[in-house]
C-alpha cells in the first residue's frame, strides 16, 4: 500500500493571480477570489491526474512493504520530480523508529539501494516512511508546457463557472489541450 501526504505545502502558487487574470482576460478584482480558487482548484487537479508537484514541497511516501523493483532499477516513486531525498525510517508496530538514510540514493526518480546496502526488514505491522523534496523548484522554474497546461485547465474551469458544470463537461476527464501535454510527459518504458 502506498500513501503520499503532504508535509510542507508549496509556499507559493505556481502562477500568479495577474497572469490567470490576464489569460482570462478578466480586468477587474470582483472575481479575484473566486479565480484563486479555480487556481487552487486546477493545481489540485493537474497535480494528482499526473503524480506532479509543480512547485517545491515536502510529501512522505508510506509504504507498508518495499516494492520488489527496489533491489533492481529502484521503486518508483508516487511523485515527481524528486529533488532530494530527505530521510527514509523504518517504525514498527510498537512505533519504534529506525533510519536508514545511508542505504538509499534518488537515481532517475526513483529510490533505491546504494551499491553494496541491504534492505531493512520491515516488521510485521510496520511501515516506511520516505520523506522527500519535490516538484520543479520556485514558480518561475516551472516548465512552459505545465505552464500553459494549468492555464488551459482554470479557463476551462472558468468557463463552466461551476466545479459541477465543469465535472460534467469534461466527464471526470481533462480537457484534451491538457491531456496532450501530460501524454507527451509519461515516461516510455523500453
Amino acid at each position: 500500500m502506498t500513501n503520499l501526504t503532504v508535509i510542507s505545502p508549496a509556499a507559493e502558487a505556481p502562477l500568479s493571480l495577474d497572469s490567470v487574470k490576464a489569460f482570462l482576460r478578466v480586468g477587474d478584482t470582483t472575481e479575484d477570489s473566486f479565480i484563486s480558487g479555480l487556481l487552487q482548484s486546477a493545481r489540485e487537479r493537474l497535480e494528482q491526474v499526473a503524480g506532479l508537484a509543480l512547485v517545491t514541497q515536502t510529501v512522505r511516501v508510506t509504504w507498508s512493504d518495499w516494492p520488489p523493483s527496489i533491489q533492481g532499477r529502484g521503486a518508483r516513486l508516487p511523485i515527481s520530480p524528486a529533488r532530494q531525498l530527505l530521510s527514509v525510517t523504518v517504525t514498527d508496530a510498537d512505533g519504534t523508529v529506525a533510519l536508514y538514510d545511508a542505504r538509499f540514493q534518488l537515481l532517475c526518480g526513483r529510490i533505491c539501494l546504494r551499491p553494496w546496502s541491504m534492505l531493512p526488514l520491515v516488521p510485521i505491522g510496520g511501515r516506511i516512511e520516505i520523506d522527500l523534496e519535490v516538484g520543479f523548484g520556485a514558480a518561475t522554474d516551472l516548465p512552459e508546457d505545465l505552464r500553459e497546461a494549468l492555464l488551459h485547465l482554470i479557463a476551462a474551469m472558468y468557463a463552466a463557472r461551476t466545479p459541477a458544470a465543469f465535472e460534467l463537461s469534461m466527464q471526470g476527464g481533462l480537457p484534451d489541450s491538457v491531456q496532450a501535454v501530460l501524454n507527451a510527459r509519461k515516461e516510455v518504458r523500453l
